[in-house]
């Protein structure tokens, strides 16, 4: 075995470890005293952790369901960002390169923007008195099949789209700039640009709903604040394991059997030319791929897409630069980071509660790239990086 190959297959064990240990750690250990949690309390309430995942995978632990379905949400969407950070990279043979710094995460902001302020009170509303599941479910059952859609999945739909919207523009912008040819630094900053206005406009929405403060007022600068603080908002149920799952995984096997075609644009545009590769419309391709993944994962995960940009230097410096083995080990970086950060923000630390998953992989993605930083490139390996 290749030690390429033997250094993915070993961040795939530590991945399904942290997945695993985070269903059966306790949570919210540092808001009680250590003291109250010895070892016996730790593992009985790892035991209690182990039954109701059991319970869960079998069909009989309603309990503990949220649970799992939150730690599933965070493997899936980390893997398929982590895979689309170095797609990206790789697409566009740069560093910088990732589904933050394209504009991607802006447009998905910019669209749940758009739900919240223009389009939340249209379609069908929630009838008074709808308090417990039951009834939720039975008002639900009245719907027609494109309301229930609006009604369950409106500001997702409106946050993919919205990433879609961006990235055309941006690449719109580009080629028409470069005539006809992408010019990589340019859909840097050109996604970079939108990404800044972006912020600039939900500030300016919640300064506006904050200053003009009714009752919807306030619930309305509550929700741009979470908007704008990259919160993941929502719990999750079997359905949205069903809409997110199937094209994040879908959309991973195309990319995975793509990653020769990575490794030859990786030598340059003419060199994979010339090896038989159309540069243009393979770049296209990963970007209609990586765009539609990426779009999946923050509107239903909140806007952690900085993870790709992350997970793929530390897998590149893990596993080296050759796409066969740095796109699965990003795979399972990308899963094992999201996992990790989102138990850390059920740990009870100090400026950290469950919704605040995007922040704390903007603080910890930051300080482990000024890591590999210092210790790597400082020292002049650029692991495959001109």
């Amino acid at each position: 075995m290749r030690p390429e190959a033997r250094r993915v297959m070993i961040v795939g064990i530590v991945c399904v470890l942290v997945v695993v240990l985070s269903l059966l750690l306790p949570t919210y250990v540092f808001e009680h005293s250590l003291v109250n949690y010895t070892p016996s309390v730790f593992f009985n309430v790892m035991s209690a952790n182990l039954d109701g995942l059991i319970g869960t995978l079998t069909g009989n632990g309603e309990a503990f369901e949220s649970r799992f379905m939150l730690v599933v949400m965070c493997a899936m969407s980390g893997a398929a960002l982590g895979l689309c950070g170095s797609a990206y990279q790789g697409a566009f043979d740069n560093p910088l390169a990732a589904p933050k710094t394209l504009g991607v995460m802006a447009g998905g902001a910019l669209g749940a923007l758009i739900f919240v302020v223009l389009l939340q009170d249209v379609g069908p509303q929630m009838p008074g008195g709808v308090s417990t599941n039951s009834q939720m479910h039975g008002w639900l059952s009245t719907l027609s099949p494109f309301e229930w859609l609006w009604v369950q999945y409106g500001e997702s739909l409106c946050s993919m789209a919205g990433c879609f919207i961006v990235v055309g523009i941006v690449l719109a912008l580009t080629a028409i700039l470069g005539r006809g040819r992408l010019s990589n630094i340019i859909v840097i900053i050109f996604g970079q640009v939108f990404a800044a206005t972006v912020t600039a406009f939900i500030s300016f929405a919640r300064y506006y709903y904050t200053a003009n403060a009714t009752a919807a007022g306030i619930d309305m600068a509550d929700t741009l604040r979470a908007i704008e603080n990259y919160t993941m908002m929502r719990s999750f149920t079997y359905n949205d394991l069903l809409v997110v799952g199937v094209p994040l995984l879908v959309c991973m096997v195309v990319v995975l059997l793509m990653r020769r075609r990575l490794t030859l644009l990786s030598f340059g545009d003419d060199e994979a030319a010339a090896m038989g590769i159309n540069v243009g419309r393979t770049r296209y391709a990963m970007i209609a791929v990586c765009t539609a993944m990426t779009a999946v994962a923050i509107s239903f995960c909140g806007h952690v897409a900085f993870l790709g940009f992350i997970s793929a230097h530390i897998a590149r410096r893990i596993v080296g630069p050759d796409f066969r083995f740095l796109l699965p080990a990003s795979l399972f970086t990308g899963a094992g980071l999201l996992t990790f950060i989102q138990y850390l923000c059920q740990s009870g630390l100090p400026f950290t509660d469950p919704n605040s998953a995007g922040t704390v992989c903007s603080v910890v993605g930051a300080i482990v790239f000024l890591g590999l930083v210092l210790s790597e490139w400082g020292k002049g390996r650029s692991h495959g990086w001109k």
